[in-house]
């Protein structure tokens, strides 16, 4: 039997062995899934396909509390998707100083004195990003501060003015994490997600036309959180601080892990 054309299964087996001696796959479960899944979705020769279609179920089902591993090759087609992400400065709360290349943002001590326009965040301490998007993939990375932070995507016309709960019902759908160890999702009611999924580095994956938002811990490489939705109008990146020290820092993504895998390998 084969996992795709010209990848016999028990290559496949050898290649995860090989990875696993050599502390590449920290849970070897996810892998033995997708490899399983693979063999019996053998009718559809595009491996692309078979990749998409094993995270958008494995991300429906998914249990709120466990941590899942994302294999190798799933990962790299996650982060295919990746691209520039920018904050809007007109769209940033007054309190908040952002760096002169808008991937950088912090909460300052004084209130700057700018215009407070029809788009700008008045209450919560948040900016969106610069793009918008209708269709298609979307990757971005950001490094969070270590005790309150909140990063999704926002409806276009969600209420910007204020202090309405930033969540589903108010067009929000975001991760937000307070006092350091208080992470959840701003579902309503909201989704208290465990201490240890609170990440260092944020990855933020959408899929317009599937209706899927996903946060990952970048640095386990760990699936922490789904929304599943039908989206009907623009989205925006979100982010959301108050620290003064230590704010968010959008970073370009690693599009692609190097393999180390002598050959051709079910990761790459």
């Amino acid at each position: 039997p084969i996992v795709w054309p010209g990848e016999p299964v028990l290559m496949m087996l050898d290649d995860l062995e090989f990875q696993w001696r050599r502390g590449r796959l920290p849970n070897l479960l996810p892998a033995m899934e997708l490899v399983m899944w693979v063999v019996l979705s053998a009718d559809s020769p595009d491996k692309e396909d078979v990749t998409k279609q094993w995270l958008i179920r494995k991300q429906r089902s998914q249990k709120i509390d466990a941590a899942r591993y994302i294999p190798h090759n799933v990962w790299n087609w996650i982060c295919d998707a990746a691209e520039e992400v920018t904050l809007d400065p007109k769209t940033a709360n007054p309190d908040l100083i952002l760096s002169n290349d808008d991937k950088r943002m912090c909460c300052g001590l004084e209130r700057r004195d700018i215009p407070n326009c029809t788009c700008r965040f008045d209450g919560w301490w948040c900016a969106l990003g610069n793009e918008g998007y209708t269709s298609g993939r979307h990757y971005w990375e950001v490094e969070v501060g270590n005790r309150d932070w909140r990063l999704g995507v926002a409806k276009a016309s969600a209420q910007r003015k204020g202090y309405s709960s930033l969540n589903t019902k108010t067009g929000y759908l975001t991760l937000r994490l307070e006092r350091g160890s208080d992470l959840k999702a701003l579902t309503v009611p909201s989704t208290p997600l465990a201490q240890m999924l609170v990440p260092r580095k944020v990855g933020v994956y959408l899929d317009y036309e599937q209706g899927q938002l996903s946060f990952y811990n970048v640095e386990k490489r760990s699936h922490i959180y789904t929304y599943n939705e039908t989206f009907t109008e623009r989205l925006f990146p979100v982010f959301g601080t108050v620290e003064v020290v230590k704010g968010l820092v959008i970073r370009s993504a690693q599009t692609r892990e190097p393999c180390l895998c002598p050959g051709p390998c079910l990761w790459c």
